[in-house]
């Protein structure tokens, strides 16, 4: 009996050591995770998206440098990227980046990013000129409109001009008012001299555009 205790209490011994190991090594795994995961916030923050985890970063490093190149040509060259002083001008309360536009920089291209107000934003494409499309072969230039402007609007009829707003006679006791057919009559009449005077103008604009109109049926006659 004495021996049978011995061995159940070395048991109960090994099962509470066993316990306490596997309880330390939970709070042990526990922190390294914890602590790992701090680690990739901060190194997601730093990088570009490039690398995931410092797992991979570490391989790719040993990678690099353990890999054997046979000449110097096969070694990978890799374009720094210039580094760009910024010149921020600050004025009235906006701020605008002047080491992107060149001296040569339109002055518009400069007031917008200024009105921006965002110098950390890349214009060095904004305001550069688009370069013309190239001209097809069956595409054909019009002439411009020949003589000086006109006007599409005609000049005061007669009538018009003898109009005068002072010379109104409101005392219908010494001018009584015009019929209603008579009223009829005298505006047909302007309204049809206003409405001449403005086909008459048009015509005038439109014979600036006569050798342009000549072109334009050529092309519809040819097409047909």
């Amino acid at each position: 009996m004495s021996k049978r205790i011995r061995l159940l209490a070395t048991k109960n011994k090994s099962k509470t050591s066993n316990g306490k190991d596997s309880d330390e090594n939970k709070k042990v795994f526990t922190a390294r995770g914890r602590l790992k995961g701090a680690l990739l916030e901060v190194l997601g923050d730093e990088s570009d998206g490039s690398t995931g985890s410092p797992v991979k970063r570490r391989r790719q490093s040993s990678y690099d440098q353990h890999r054997d190149y046979s000449s110097e040509d096969e070694r990978p060259r890799r374009k720094q990227s210039p580094v760009r002083q910024s010149y921020v001008l600050k004025l009235f309360d906006r701020s605008v980046d002047l080491s992107q536009f060149s001296e040569d920089s339109p002055l518009y291209p400069i007031c917008r990013a200024w009105i921006a107000n965002q110098p950390k934003a890349d214009y060095s494409e904004f305001g550069k000129s688009i370069p013309e499309p190239e001209t097809l072969e069956d595409s054909v230039e019009l002439p411009g409109p020949e003589g000086p402007p006109v006007s599409r609007i005609p000049d005061l009829t007669p009538e018009q001009k003898l109009c005068n707003k002072d010379k109104i006679n409101l005392n219908y006791r010494e001018a009584p008012p015009p019929s209603r057919e008579k009223l009829l009559e005298e505006y047909s009449k302007r309204w049809n001299g206003i409405r001449l005077a403005w086909l008459a103008q048009g015509a005038k604009v439109e014979a600036r555009y006569t050798e342009t109109q000549r072109v334009l049926n050529n092309i519809n006659v040819n097409a047909l």
